[in-house]
């Protein structure tokens, strides 16, 4: 950039440039991912007016996800801070690389269609690049090209991702189990098995696990005021710490799906597969419906004391945001961790564990087992 580039100026705004200009701010925030992709001979990278990437030959998987701005996110939260454009950059890719994580696949290329009021800041779109690389380079999807995308201008942010994988040669995993198998699911039941990220090392804190993303959304709507009003009121014992706070917000803002573990999953010979975008309780129950018996589905048993393990290290946060750790678990969306199904005898690998039980409709549920009600979130809901 030159020193007379409008791009470069403090406080310069999306409407203070051209197409042209804006679309090199997006490229430049943008090249250390196009420039570490695998590009190989035959292909196009972006900047044409259309990337070619490889194609495997078992096929591609292929999803799309959106966030808006008002609806999704909001550029100051009630409670206060900021949603940067690192933050929306980088959730924007990290759903999206869930989804295609769900059925066992890796992702092999992701483009983004970005709508921009004339009024957003360019260092915020130039942190919303650097957002997507983030997101590809730290989240463990290093084979995943970076192919371009689409500018336009709105009233509103708003961010459509779509995202190309490439499924794993033992197949791919539904939230439906293959044929050979559903007689048995229906007649005799499945473990219901949960996974989160795994520490990254020895001496690294455990990601957060179910519950944490809800409740950092529960505290970021909650106007200022009120958080201190509520903290003031709780015994000192039951407020959170600074840590636990960040650490919810964090799980909002820059979720992290296990990556590693829908691959992993495959496998191991899991029954199926899916990601907790909406809630542990909603997501089961679709699961539970999806095992496609003609009578009554099956449903989803929660065992107790890994519930009450999963609750603990949400008690003081549950307390500021005025619900139960246990419905922030069991209800709170887009950990975008791993909910599946596996046989008894199946060996669960690292970061899987075994939460509960599908149970045959009219069958006995196991001891120390509680239904999982449905519930969650539905964006369409009254």
């Amino acid at each position: 950039m030159t020193v007379c580039d409008p791009a470069a100026a403090a406080g310069a705004t999306v409407g203070d440039l051209t197409e042209a200009e804006l679309l090199e701010v997006v490229l430049t925030g943008l090249a250390p991912a196009v420039r570490d992709g695998h590009w190989p001979a035959g292909t196009v990278a972006p900047g044409d007016d259309a990337a070619l990437v490889p194609a495997p030959r078992g096929g591609t998987l292929i999803s799309t996800d959106a966030m808006g701005e008002g609806t999704d996110f909001l550029h100051r939260w009630p409670a206060g801070p900021r949603t940067r454009g690192h933050d929306a950059g980088w959730k924007a890719v990290a759903q999206n690389l869930s989804d295609v994580n769900a059925m066992g696949g890796t992702a092999s290329a992701l483009v983004t269609a970005l709508t921009l009021p004339p009024t957003t800041p360019v260092a915020w779109v130039r942190s919303f690049a650097a957002g997507i690389v983030g997101a590809v380079r730290h989240l463990g999807a290093p084979d995943c090209r970076v192919a371009g995308g689409d500018l336009g201008t709105g009233g509103r942010v708003h961010a459509a991702v779509t995202v190309l994988g490439d499924p794993h040669p033992g197949g791919v995993l539904c939230r439906t189990p293959a044929a050979a198998d559903r007689d048995r699911v229906l007649a005799a039941g499945a473990d219901l098995v949960h996974a989160q990220a795994v520490p990254a090392g020895p001496r690294a804190a455990a990601p957060p696990g179910p519950g944490w993303a809800a409740a950092g959304l529960t505290l970021l709507l909650t106007d200022r005021a009120e958080l201190e009003r509520r903290a003031d009121a709780l015994p000192a014992a039951d407020r959170p710490s600074p840590r636990e706070l960040a650490r919810a917000v964090r799980a909002q803002l820059r979720p992290r799906p296990p990556l590693a573990l829908g691959p992993a999953a495959v496998t191991a010979g899991l029954l199926t597969l899916m990601d907790v975008s909406d809630g542990l309780g909603k997501d089961a129950h679709r699961m539970a419906a999806a095992t496609g018996g003609a009578g009554p589905a099956p449903a989803p048993w929660l065992d107790e004391a890994w519930l009450a393990e999963a609750a603990a290290p949400l008690r003081r946060v549950a307390a500021l945001a005025g619900t139960s750790p246990e419905a922030l678990v069991t209800g709170g969306g887009e950990d975008y961790g791993l909910l599946g199904l596996a046989w008894p005898e199946t060996e669960l690998p690292r970061g899987f564990t075994r939460i509960g039980r599908l149970v045959p409709a009219g069958a006995r549920p196991p001891a120390g087992h509680r239904p999982l009600s449905e519930s969650g979130w539905d964006p369409f809901a009254g």
